[in-house]
């Protein structure tokens, strides 16, 4: 019955639907296309025979990628599911994954699933937790290719968290977050690189060679038991720095950057050689160690066995041959093989024994002409032959060897000869006294006696330089005469030979050069600041990277939007964050800039010196920088380093004109120094073949402290000094005016030229206060006679200090210059907004848009354009570029294709002019306050870590209980 029941109800629908043909076609009820998905849905619900989604709800998977679906449906569901935000661009492609309108680089959140990425397993949300996914952000770059793995617009080499998991990379025991521990991780960054090619293991932008922490588990080198993070501690690693190269064929073992044979800590562990038990660290005792240095030669067949680069037949000069810190007149075991002299067949360690050794201890000195001889047994004749012995050493070591040349031995050689002359004369040394002063006047007397030595027979030439041996004390007394000799009797041919343009100096080098001890106790360019400048830079890593963001997130922005970089060639980038400090001397010509750059690097009287002399040089913009070896650069090269790249805009005339010198000076690792042409003041004003005025300022808006360099000769200012002084407008307290060459001014005399060079420059400077002046004499030339050398020396080390606190400031004036550029860029902004609104206030309906833009560009006096910013905001008219320049601007870059402000504003960021402003009064002060606090932090730290050292010498029972 039932079954019947249904074929009627059945026939009954067939005959409605064919009598009512347009039913099909009614707009009543949905049609076929939109009922087909809710038809699909329901198949694929049978189909799916009751599996729920993957959280639980008890709801179908519907739209989810199975077997068995048609094609179409396969490829649908795939693109769905690489595609997170459904906007038609695959996630591996889309610059904003869940579509929220922050980009991905920006985005604390780059799925979308409200948890933030350093706290997120999946930070694209593909469904790969993050150490099993090879790319992490979801750009479609692999992690070993990526130079930003967690996507937060931070590249690796500057990211505190490559992986973005929250945990910094100094605590992270997964810096890539690739899942393998760093201790097993053959890629300890994620770069594509392995660990012995890379040049920087743990990917902070350091290279190893200078970085105090190679594998960066936040323990330094010096401390760090497994140095490069290999899981393999130091005393058991074949491979100590990680390089790839092994211990015993490594030349650099610790991967600090110093050859082995220069580096005072072989090992790397803090410990000096001369103090360290096990010098090349590989858990073997010096004494049991028979490759003390570590590099694969035995010490029998070593001929340098600390590995200090002495040979072992040349240790006298150092007096200990293992490196034990005990001179080997005093060293029981010369050789350090844990035998005794006296028992040891082999006594130097040299591979001979004595039996048939030359030089049984070692001394470079032949047995048969050595005083000290091993085969005596009479012990009184013993005794008095080591007394003779030790005598000889102390006339070897005489302070003849230690005299500080002014280095022009290379190109006298006759000085060399004089001291041999001087060492061969045996002196029996007298006891220390207090040095009396050496008149002038008798010291003059002395110096045409060695040159008529030099004349006369060699017979007459042994007493007398034995003579001056004994009578003079001070070091300084052999240089003049040395130097005056070799000048001399230098043969002609030589200078014939010379060309001219290797001719730097000329002159004689002065007779008694000044000290320049004071400079670099007052630069602090000694070893035991070193500590304390690691803490800082540290920190000062950090507020960079603060910096940048802020530049990148609040400046940027707005500076793209409404082409700043048109406007001016004032521009900021990585190169201005992250560059040295720039010190940056300028002035008339031949006031003696090249003379003080020569004097702080202690560059003077050498082939690689900067050119001096009374006749002006060439106009050449002279740049110093630091360099393991001294190099001459051109133009091309220093417009294509990192620092100074922004200078090609100027064009090629400029690179014509710089000239770069790369040198191995303590100052140089710490700051650039650049040199501007000399001001040659003259009537007819003579164009140049690039903007000089523009490559000046790009130099001044980049300094960190600059100095007005005078001759108390030359005090006159003219058009070109104008321009460059009111090229300073607002660095007036950056800016110091130098008095040079002092000491050839009458001291009644120098307060007349201090007055008249401030009464000469200061009306043309932007400021009430009269600038900062030193009058002194930067070279190692004795002051003249009758110069007030105590008030020129003390305004010497006034000025040291002086840059010295530039170079402390370094942070200070970077966020100063951050902070500059982003009122400029809003006073910028505003100003385009205000030429905008006035234009759209007299636009009509049928008017030409481009007339009345060119009338407003042409006569903004007649708009009260200028007046009407000034007195709505509080932008100050002096901080605003003149007419003409908008008039050009505007020329390039149409009025009317600018957005007005309140156009720029969206819902999710909000107001770019709201972000400049909030980080010029906020952010960016804020990071001063940051900076002082976390250095104050670093600095307690390393003062704590010092007290304990010095508790522990002073105490050592209580760190060994």
């Amino acid at each position: 019955m039932g079954r019947l029941t249904i074929w009627f109800l059945l026939g009954l629908t067939l005959i409605a639907v064919s009598n009512n043909v347009g039913f099909a076609n009614a707009d009543v009820g949905p049609s076929e296309s939109e009922c087909r998905p809710y038809i699909e849905k329901a198949i694929n619900e049978l189909k799916t025979d009751g599996v729920t989604s993957s959280n639980g709800s008890g709801e179908m998977q519907s739209d989810q990628p199975r077997r068995g679906d048609d094609d179409d449906d396969d490829d649908e569901d795939a693109n769905s599911a690489n595609d997170l935000d459904g906007d038609g661009i695959p996630d591996d492609e889309d610059d904003d994954i869940d579509g929220d309108g922050i980009p991905n680089n920006q985005d604390d959140d780059i799925d979308g699933d409200g948890i933030p990425n350093d706290e997120d397993d999946d930070i694209d949300g593909d469904g790969i937790p993050n150490e099993k996914d090879d790319d992490i952000d979801g750009d479609g770059i692999p992690n070993d290719e990526d130079d930003d793995i967690d996507g937060d617009g931070i590249p690796n080499t500057e990211d505190d968290d490559i992986d973005g998991d929250g945990i910094p990379n100094t605590e992270d025991d997964d810096i890539d977050g690739d899942g393998i521990p760093n201790t097993k991780d053959n890629d300890i960054d994620g770069d594509g690189i392995p660990n012995a090619k890379d040049e920087d293991i743990d990917g902070d932008g350091v290279p190893n060679a200078k970085d105090h922490d190679i594998d960066g588990d936040g323990i330094p080198n010096k401390d760090d038991d497994d140095l490069d993070g290999d899981g393999r501690p130091n005393d058991d690693d074949n491979d100590l720095d990680g390089d790839g190269l092994p211990n015993d064929e490594d030349e650099d073992l610790d991967g600090d950057g110093k050859a082995n044979h220069e580096d005072t800590d072989l090992d790397g562990d803090g410990t000096p050689n001369d103090e360290d038990e096990d010098i090349d660290g590989d858990g073997v005792d010096n004494e049991e160690d028979h490759d003390i240095d570590g590099d694969g030669v035995k010490n029998d067949q070593d001929n340098d066995i600390d590995g200090d680069g002495l040979p072992n037949s040349e240790e006298p000069k150092s007096m200990d041959i293992d490196g034990d810190g005990v001179p080997n007149d005093e060293d029981d075991d010369i050789d350090g093989d844990n035998k005794k002299n006296e028992k040891d067949e082999d006594m130097d360690g040299d591979g001979i024994l004595n039996i048939h050794d030359k030089d049984v201890d070692g001394d470079g000195v032949p047995n048969e002409h050595d005083d000290d001889s091993h085969e005596v047994d009479d012990d009184e004749e013993e005794e008095e032959e080591d007394v003779k012995k030790r005598r000889k050493r102390d006339v070897d070591a005489a302070p003849v060897l230690d005299v500080e040349a002014p280095n022009p031995a290379d190109e006298f050689p006759v000085e060399e000869e004089i001291v041999k002359v001087v060492e061969e004369v045996p002196v029996e040394t007298e006891p220390e006294t207090e040095p009396e002063p050496v008149v002038e006047e008798e010291k003059a007397e002395e110096e045409p006696a060695v040159v008529e030595v030099e004349e006369e027979a060699e017979e007459e030439v042994v007493p007398q330089a034995a003579e001056v041996h004994e009578d003079v004390i001070e070091p300084e007394a052999i240089e003049p005469q040395t130097v005056e000799t070799a000048v001399a009797d230098e043969p002609q041919e030589d200078e014939e030979d010379t060309p001219e343009d290797e001719l730097l100096w000329e002159g004689e080098v002065p007779q008694n050069r000044r000290s320049r001890q004071h400079i670099t106790e007052l630069l602090q360019l000694d070893d035991e600041f070193n500590a304390r400048e690691k803490a800082t830079d540290n920190v000062a890593e950090i507020i960079l990277r603060d910096i940048k963001r802020i530049y990148e997130s609040a400046i940027k922005p707005l500076e793209t939007m409404y082409k700043y970089r048109d406007l001016s060639n004032r521009h900021f980038s990585d190169p201005e964050i992250f560059s040295k400090p720039l010190i940056l001397f300028m002035g008339p010509w031949s006031g003696g800039k090249s003379s003080i750059l020569n004097y702080l690097t202690d560059n003077e009287y050498t082939p690689n010196s900067l050119r001096t002399g009374a006749e002006p040089s060439p106009a050449y913009f002279n740049i110093l920088m630091w360099g393991n070896e001294t190099e001459v650069l051109d133009g091309t090269q220093l417009a294509a380093d990192y620092t100074f790249s922004g200078l090609q805009k100027f064009g090629q005339g400029l690179e014509e004109r710089l000239r770069g010198l790369k040198m191995k000076s303590k100052l140089l690792e710490k700051v650039n120094i650049v040199e501007i042409p000399g001001i040659l003041e003259v009537r007819k004003q003579v164009s140049r073949v690039f903007p000089f005025n523009d490559a000046c300022q790009w130099f001044i808006d980049r300094a960190d402290i600059i100095f007005l360099v005078y001759d108390p000769a030359k005090l006159d200012v003219g058009p070109e000094t104008e321009a460059i002084l009111d090229q300073l407008k607002g660095r007036e307290y950056q800016t110091r005016i130098i008095l040079n060459k002092a000491d050839t001014v009458k001291p009644e005399e120098l307060l007349r030229v201090q007055g008249a060079l401030i009464w000469n420059i200061s009306p043309l400077m932007s400021s009430a206060q009269p600038p900062l002046m030193y009058t002194t004499s930067l070279w190692t030339h004795p002051y003249q006679d009758g110069a007030p050398a105590r008030l020129l020396l003390a305004q010497e080390r006034a000025f040291l200090r002086d840059l010295r606190t530039a170079i402390d400031k370094r942070i200070e004036h970077k966020i100063a210059s951050a902070r500059r550029f982003a009122v400029r860029v809003r006073n910028h902004a505003k100003m385009v907004d205000c030429y905008l609104n006035t234009y759209y206030n007299h636009k009509t309906l049928f008017g030409n848009k481009k007339r009345i833009a060119d009338d407003i560009i042409d006569h903004p006096q007649n708009y009260h354009i200028y007046e009407g910013l000034s007195t709505l905001t509080n932008i100050s008219r002096y901080d605003l570029p003149d007419p003409e320049v908008y008039r050009d601007f505007f020329r390039l870059n149409p009025l009317y294709e600018f957005k007005k402000l309140t156009e720029t504003c969206t819902y999710f960021r909000g107001c770019p002019i709201t972000k400049l402003d909030v980080a010029i009064a906020y952010e960016l002060p804020e990071l001063a306050g940051k900076y002082k606090k976390m250095s104050e932090a670093a600095l307690s730290s390393i003062e704590a870590k010092q007290a304990e050292v010095i508790d522990a010498e002073a105490d050592p029972k209580k760190t060994k209980s």
